[in-house]
């Protein structure tokens, strides 16, 4: 009985560890392209500040962004009376302000996450090159009422199944919106610019570049973006 015990644990354990050997690790790339959203958030009428990013997500949850953004006119400049307050991934499409999934910087009056934000520039100068780690929101107003660990929230943004939203807040902007809450200043939907595999070490290739969003939407029978 014990060596019949002993085999099929043996057996198990072996078959989870093909299974694990055989699902390489997938770092997916996300961009987005933030602007002014008027239907969301009404007070960014007329704002001309825009911005980019790359969003890098590993199934394990890790999630960066790289990200570059100006301000132009009244929204800045950036200083101790302007100061940017929060830079989060939020769920939902661009009629909608949802939950932060993922944040990657801020402070008073929003989480602060993993630090306070860059600090420091003119209206007419630009954010470049800034790099932040995400931080899973684990708060009850977060994002599956913050019950979703960073790996399951990453899957989720994967899957596609779901909208995701970067967005950037301001102490102008959590001011201009009153009532209605930290909507924030710019926002851009993520849309998934590729995904790279790793490849064994003996291959002089670092990755292999995969499908796109609008193919992996095809497939599942989903809408073309």
């Amino acid at each position: 009985m014990n060596l019949l015990f002993k085999s099929a644990t043996l057996f198990s354990l072996l078959a989870t560890s093909v299974v694990h050997a055989s699902r390489p690790e997938v770092t997916y790339y996300f961009d987005t392209e933030m602007a002014a959203d008027p239907v969301a958030v009404p007070s960014s009428a007329g704002s001309k500040s825009t911005g980019t990013g790359t969003v890098t997500v590993k199934n394990d949850g890790t999630v960066t962004l790289d990200i570059r953004w100006e301000l132009r006119g009244k929204d800045g400049p950036i200083d101790n009376k302007n100061a940017l307050v929060g830079i989060h991934i939020h769920a939902g499409d661009q009629y909608t302000n949802g939950p932060i999934v993922f944040g990657f910087c801020g402070q008073y009056p929003l989480p602060s996450f993993g630090g306070t934000c860059q600090q420091g520039w003119s209206s007419q100068s630009a954010q470049t090159a800034t790099q932040y780690a995400g931080k899973i929101c684990n708060m009850s107003s977060c994002y599956n009422d913050g019950q979703s660990t960073a790996e399951e929230a990453a899957q989720a943004l994967i899957d596609g199944q779901e909208e995701f939203y970067v967005n950037i807040h301001t102490t102008n902007s959590i001011a201009a919106n009153g009532n209605a809450g930290p909507l924030g200043l710019i926002r851009g939907q993520l849309r998934l610019k590729e995904e790279a595999l790793p490849v064994p070490d003996d291959e002089v290739a670092s990755t292999v570049t995969r499908t796109s969003r609008e193919m992996k939407s095809a497939l599942r029978g989903g809408y073309m973006m």
